[in-house]
């Protein structure tokens, strides 16, 4: 990614069909949009990343809608022999996007609605109670209800409010809109047979792949000591720079909470990527007592919690199901 190309547009969902050839999986989101970065990004990339709109309602759109496919497949009448594997594949890329979704800030109102429609969209807030209704969860389902709201939260109280109410006059009820980004209308009815429009063989493929988890871990912990010292160079900077290197940190930062999750959406393989796994988790925790945002660090947590049901699907045994002794903040 360079000045001159700061869009970072994620791919509509018909154009990623058509760039697959035979026997390719679907390309992992994050990397698409972090790979032009490098190894070493200079600081006018990181600022350009920074400046760069990724399209979160596309993102929060396919989360949803192969998270929707992922259950049609598993549950389908006439099963794939693989689906499964198929499954997998399917869950693996919405928790990609979700990651996508939550560790961006909301710089916009865009950014925001997509949050707000993927967060009721994944759930679990339960539903309305009634006034004199008592709450009673179990502590784990308590806490990933809790972490979740972080991971999605953007500080609803500034949000402008949802569409108005029909008057007395308007008609077209059926479609009113109940949202000003809603999901619901945009999908297709969930159940019912498998409308893949991508072949199952490349779900295949896709969940069979896999990152370099080194290299993920490399570039995290360089990402995050590249945040800390612009944000030190950015307070000793009161001068027009300043700005500059505040976006290159928020850049860096997020770059490195991006990774993250991704780390944590791949399934372990052997046992040296399932130390790297726990390298990361380790990393993350650390960042606990730091001033990263919150909902970054709710984000990685968050994707560990869904990403062992996916996990399950592909026959990992226990001790790839790890789920860290979190530091507790959220």
């Amino acid at each position: 990614m360079s000045k001159n190309d700061d869009q970072g547009r994620l791919p509509p969902p018909q154009n990623t069909t058509l760039a697959l050839r035979e026997g390719e999986s679907f390309p992992d989101p994050i990397e698409a949009l972090t790979s032009g970065l490098g190894d070493d990004p200079a600081l006018g990339d990181l600022i350009a990343f920074r400046q760069s709109r990724p399209d979160l309602k596309e993102a929060a759109r396919m989360s949803r809608q192969f998270n929707n496919e992922a259950h049609r497949v598993a549950y389908a009448v006439d099963r794939h022999p693989q689906a499964s594997t198929v499954a997998a594949g399917l869950g693996l890329a919405a928790l990609l996007f979700d990651s996508l979704v939550c560790v961006w800030p909301a710089d916009s109102l865009d950014e925001v609605d997509a949050k707000l429609a993927l967060a009721h969209a994944r759930g679990p807030f339960g539903t309305d109670q009634e006034a004199d209704y008592i709450a009673a969860l179990e502590p784990a389902t308590a806490r990933r209800i809790r972490v979740m709201r972080a991971a999605f939260h953007v500080g609803e109280l500034t949000v402008p409010p949802a569409p108005p109410a029909p008057s007395l006059d308007d008609r077209n009820l059926a479609a009113w809109p109940r949202l000003r980004y809603d999901l619901r209308d945009l999908l297709p009815l969930r159940g019912g047979q498998p409308v893949l429009t991508i072949a199952p063989e490349s779900w295949i493929a896709f969940a069979r792949s896999g990152p370099d988890f080194g290299g993920l871990r490399d570039r995290i912990v360089r990402m995050l000591a590249t945040a800390e010292r612009l944000f030190d160079l950015a307070r000793a900077n009161e001068d027009g720079k300043s700005r500059e290197l505040r976006l290159a940190a928020e850049g860096a930062q997020i770059l490195a909470y991006l990774t993250a999750c991704q780390a944590m959406v791949w399934p372990a393989r052997s046992k040296a990527d399932l130390d790297v796994k726990r390298d990361v988790a380790r990393i993350i925790n650390d960042r606990a007592c730091r001033p990263d945002p919150l909902h970054q660090q709710a984000a990685v947590r968050h994707i560990v919690d869904e990403a062992i049901w996916v996990h399950r699907r592909l026959g990992l045994s226990e001790p790839a199901l790890f789920t860290p002794d979190w530091i507790e903040i959220v």
